[in-house]
């Protein structure tokens, strides 16, 4: 297995790997893994297993229940850490959005779509580990780092804004698993728009620490706590925190969006 992939999951990804050239043998053209694994950032409690697989054609109806029910097993096998990513076909690899076929949490989507100028296709493009397959900077395919920071800016005001104010996102933020999914995540577009580049959740919350009001430092340094599985205590009152969290969130919308406006 690759050097830059975690132990843990070697066998994780052995099981399908093999399962797939057992299965549906030729169908792999090339196995890239991305995420926060790909970044350096591998956590044992939250990380997936986030992929991009090349396929040599687009699989038959047979073939699709025999990739569905891999990665049922695998999953049931490994329910640590879910292997969830897009499977793409060769032939539309010059495109900036193709047709996926999307696995999330086990469940296949035939109908998916896969946007390399996105933050997915960047992690892949820059810094995804070839399991399978040639190295991914040789693809033939470019990022545009202006169409990426246009759609993560249309994603802040959208899917973040959102969990301001909607009652599931709200009711999430009570728990711990919630404020640093949140905290960290937004920071993470903080980071993108600040430094032009992509990092990890617990490395935007570190950049942030040293650079936002002091007033958020314990709630940046709780959510990275939980990231890390270093929290010792609870929150005594997490409709506090849960407030501090929306009001934080809406701080760095606001200084997200200031520091888009001047992105060229």
């Amino acid at each position: 297995m690759h050097p830059r992939i975690p132990s843990p999951i070697w066998p994780a990804l052995q099981e399908y790997l093999s399962a797939m050239d057992q299965k549906i043998p030729g169908l792999l053209s090339a196995f890239y893994v991305e995420g926060s694994i790909a970044l350096g950032g591998f956590n044992e409690q939250f990380s997936d297993i986030d992929f991009l697989a090349i396929l040599k054609r687009y699989p038959s109806a047979t073939e699709l229940v025999a990739m569905q029910n891999i990665h049922k097993i695998v999953g049931r096998n490994y329910p640590r850490w879910p292997i969830s990513g897009s499977y793409i076909q060769q032939s539309a690899l010059s495109n900036g959005q193709v047709d996926a076929i999307i696995c999330y949490e086990g469940k296949l989507t035939p109908r998916g779509r896969f946007d390399w100028n996105w933050v997915d296709g960047w992690t892949v493009k820059n810094h995804g580990i070839a399991v399978i397959g040639p190295e991914p900077q040789t693809l033939p395919v470019n990022v545009d780092w202006n169409q990426l920071t246009k759609s993560m800016k249309e994603n802040l005001n959208t899917y973040w804004a959102g969990w301001t104010r909607r009652p599931y996102c709200l009711s999430a933020l009570m728990l711990d698993r919630g404020i640093q999914w949140a905290i960290l995540g937004v920071l993470r577009q903080y980071f993108t728009f600040r430094e032009n580049t992509i990092t990890t959740k617990v490395k935007a919350g570190e950049y942030a620490l040293d650079r936002l009001p002091s007033r958020w430092r314990p709630l940046i340094k709780e959510a990275i706590q939980i990231r890390e599985g270093k929290k010792t205590s609870v929150s005594p009152v997490r409709i506090m925190r849960m407030t501090e969290a929306v009001k934080f969130l809406k701080f760095i919308i606001q200084a997200c969006n200031a520091d888009a406006e001047v992105i060229p």
